[in-house]
């Protein structure tokens, strides 16, 4: 019997798939299956987990519809009552679900199960997170005030944590149609009803610029669904608006607008900054405002340059 269903969302990661996989059958802990779900890949990411042969992982083929999406499916097709999540490029310590196992026990009344990370990045420099207001590793337990620890680096990323499916029956499914942000509202919606157990100790590697992950893509037709998320809150007030809360709004929409600019939608870019007040994020409110400048200035001189050579 599974303890635990593996979700992988696969989408154009022949080169990294193989990693991901074996991390997991590597596990201290084998009570697991492996559900990948394929979200219409056109390179060789099929053939490269048809390779692994280990009759745990069920491979599940789906036209594009995005990460969100994915793991949606990838929750309906479990068979367990846990659900975990690792991206296609990223992968786990050996203990990690020996780890997750452990906060299990320890705090059956969480809403979800996640541990600390390194990033690495596209040059093979390695970063570790800052978390703040959690004591420093191996400290182990709940999170509490979820909005004090997001004001820096993440707590909690994707390939990091364990949901109970009845955690997703109260808060919903990850919300589809959107590019960023969207795990970061799930881990959110989940703080907003339970408490979130963590282990700071080092489980997972998240292989941070590679070739097809999100966090390279600047495409952005709507703002990130987190942002929606906590402003109804703070409207409903479901939660104290404190100034934790506040400033981690401020932190999404200041990344919003950057995309933004990036993108060439000026308007929407600059008039987000404008109307954003912030005694945090000052520098990084400048920042994008200087960006702003930037963009528009080398936009002008393309311009001119292809008025000129006309």
């Amino acid at each position: 019997m599974f303890d635990v269903t593996v979700v992988i969302p696969l989408y154009n990661k022949e080169h990294y798939i193989k990693r991901a996989v074996q991390s997991v059958l590597s596990q201290t802990i084998q009570t697991f299956e492996i559900v990948i779900i394929d979200d219409g890949s056109t390179d060789n990411s099929y053939n490269k987990v048809a390779e692994i042969g280990d009759p745990r992982i069920r491979v599940i083929q789906q036209k594009n519809a995005g990460a969100s999406a994915a793991r949606n499916r990838g929750i309906e097709e479990a068979k367990t009552d846990l659900i975990a999540f690792l991206d296609a490029d990223d992968e786990w310590k050996p203990t990690f679900l020996e780890t997750v196992f452990r906060l299990i026990e320890k705090y059956p009344e969480a809403g979800a199960y996640a541990t600390a990370y390194q990033i690495i990045l596209k040059n093979g420099r390695k970063i570790t997170p800052i978390i703040e207001s959690i004591p420093k590793t191996p400290w182990e337990g709940l999170i509490r005030q979820y909005s004090k620890c997001v004001l820096r680096d993440l707590p909690v990323i994707s390939s990091g944590v364990i949901v109970p499916k009845k955690t997703f029956e109260k808060v919903g499914l990850f919300a589809i149609n959107h590019h960023h942000g969207e795990d970061q509202d799930m881990w959110f919606r989940i703080s907003i009803h339970d408490h979130i157990a963590y282990s700071h100790t080092n489980q997972v590697t998240y292989y941070r610029g590679l070739p097809n992950s999100m966090c390279t893509i600047l495409y952005t037709p709507q703002p990130y669904p987190i942002i929606e998320t906590i402003k109804n809150i703070i409207e409903s007030k479901e939660v104290v608006a404190s100034s934790e809360l506040k400033e981690y709004l401020v932190k999404l929409e200041l990344d919003y607008a950057d995309r933004l600019i990036k993108t060439n939608r000026f308007k929407e870019g600059l008039s987000l900054v404008k109307g954003i007040s912030t005694k945090r994020y000052k520098v990084k409110k400048l920042n994008i405002f200087l960006l702003y400048l930037k963009q528009k200035l080398l936009k002008a001189l393309g311009r001119d340059i292809q008025m000129t050579q006309k």
